[in-house]
């Protein structure tokens, strides 16, 4: 009994350890992303953009590293606002509240045990326009996510998206009260 003992807690040691590198690996990698697409992106390359927002998002509770939400919805909102239809999708899942994607155990453990901010109506118009840009996973979303909001949140939703270019779309702007 006691070897089990000891083998179990090997192995939850070193998945840990295991964790630990890739997660370091994954940072270090997506540092390399942002340095290598910072001035293109700048200048408007909507490819750049994408691949910032995907370097700098996502998490549960502001930065962590490179990740950081104002950042991934800075360049996303750009790439969404020159028409990029995975910039909406990815939009409207971070203000839906699904911040954690990929093989990122801890911050999914995280995810778990604490509340995430959603703007359900935002989140709404975004899956929208991103399934009417063709986005068959937004057109899925925005149906799961509509069931679940009342009827002024999804008017809300349909109004915001008469005006969607004016619309609030940078964390901060969405968020005053949680500025990274």
């Amino acid at each position: 009994m006691m070897r089990l003992i000891g083998i179990l807690l090997l192995a939850t040691t070193l998945s840990g350890c295991a964790a630990v590198a890739i997660q370091g690996a994954s940072r270090a990698k997506d540092n390399a992303v942002i340095a290598g697409n910072e001035s293109a992106a700048a200048a408007g390359d909507v490819k750049a953009q994408m691949k910032m927002g995907d370097a700098h998002c996502c998490t549960i509770a502001g930065s962590a590293g490179v990740l950081n939400n104002q950042k991934a919805t800075e360049w996303y909102c750009k790439a969404a606002k020159a028409g990029e239809p995975r910039a909406k999708y990815e939009l409207g899942r971070i203000y839906a509240g699904d911040l954690v994607r990929g093989m990122n155990a801890p911050a999914k453990l995280g995810a778990l045990v604490t509340t995430q901010r959603e703007n359900k109506p935002l989140a709404l118009m975004w899956f929208n326009l991103a399934a009417e840009a063709g986005s068959d996973d937004a057109a899925e979303e925005a149906a799961e996510l509509s069931e679940d909001m009342t009827a002024p949140e999804r008017m809300q939703a349909r109004l915001r998206q008469e005006s969607w270019q004016a619309q609030a779309c940078e964390w901060n702007a969405v968020y005053p009260d949680n500025q990274l």
